[in-house]
């Protein structure tokens, strides 16, 4: 885990006032957006400016929703809810981007999102907890039950820092869904192309190649990643810097999750299990047979020796 991000998250600055939160993550908009993760994100189909505009519809959309929540005096936000609330916030981000582009109004299928096997969707709806509940819940109090859950002992208090980042990697995280989502069901649609994506992908062909690489990655995150990390008691959080997108790893307790993993998920666990078992029996038994050669060379074979050069010596005298 990352030292230095313990270190930065561990600050026990006040509550961040909601409008603050939201004019911090605006201001973002004018730093760097670029990927500098190892990982490929949905968002890197897009022109600079696009991705700058889905970015935009993507915060507020979240800040509207959060402003609802206040409205409604709602204190928290079940793990339940979130499931709802991050398929409706991808929809709503979904059709207001398109508008924006368009002009025209364009829907998209709620219902069918929710029932979608795309593996980078399925992976959101199963982190929803820490994706919604735990920003929502943070701010609206820094010492929520799921906060405490998740990051006690390393934090005992949501800070500005902390809060902050966790909407940022909502955002990231919508953003990506959403260019998932297009570019699986208006794939084939001239204009998205056109209109959306950086000049080197126009062709049909480096959009599949992306798509196909962008699913491997995702499926490869769902069966192995994810479920390592939920053992480790690690999340890799998705952070805007002043130069672009960076992934940081976190101290996350998500012992309900790892204990809802399905069957593949949990051979992964279960094989991650077994090689520590195994390299430690490994190590003792290289340690017993380093200590034996250690004892053979030292006791047998030194004592030998001495007894050579005590005879070479006594030969030596007559």
């Amino acid at each position: 885990m990352n030292s230095s991000s313990l270190e930065k998250f561990s600050d026990k600055n006040t509550p961040l006032e909601p409008e603050k939160l939201f004019i911090r993550l605006y201001t973002r908009l004018n730093l760097s957006l670029d990927n500098k993760t190892n990982l490929l994100l949905g968002t890197d189909l897009l022109r600079y400016e696009v991705k700058q505009n889905l970015f935009k519809h993507a915060i507020s959309t979240v800040e509207v929703c959060f402003l609802d929540m206040l409205q409604k005096k709602q204190q928290v936000v079940s793990v339940a809810q979130s499931r709802l609330i991050l398929a409706d916030l991808i929809v709503r981000v979904g059709e207001v981007f398109l508008n924006s582009q368009y002009g025209i109004k364009i829907k998209l299928d709620a219902s069918k999102l929710h029932r979608s096997s795309n593996t980078y969707l399925q992976t959101l709806y199963d982190d929803a907890d820490i994706l919604v509940a735990l920003p929502f819940s943070s701010l609206l109090n820094n010492k929520s039950q799921i906060f405490r859950s998740i990051f006690t002992p390393v934090y005992e208090i949501a800070s500005v820092a902390l809060i902050e980042s966790l909407f940022e990697n909502l955002i990231i995280a919508l953003t990506s869904g959403v260019i998932i989502i297009i570019s699986t069901e208006f794939s084939l649609v001239p204009n998205i192309r056109q209109n959306l994506y950086k000049s080197n992908f126009l062709s049909i062909r480096n959009i599949e190649q992306f798509k196909n690489k962008l699913a491997w990655q995702n499926r490869l995150k769902q069966y192995v990643i994810r479920p390592k990390n939920l053992y480790n008691s690690e999340y890799s959080l998705f952070v805007i810097r002043t130069d672009g997108i960076y992934s940081r790893s976190i101290y996350a307790n998500r012992m309900n999750e790892l204990l809802e993993l399905n069957s593949v998920a949990l051979f992964v666990v279960n094989y991650i299990e077994l090689q520590d078992f195994i390299v430690a029996r490994s190590n003792g038994t290289l340690l017993l047979v380093g200590k034996g050669t250690q004892y053979f060379f030292t006791s047998v074979v030194g004592r030998a020796i001495g007894l050579i050069w005590k005879g070479v010596l006594e030969g030596l005298k007559k």
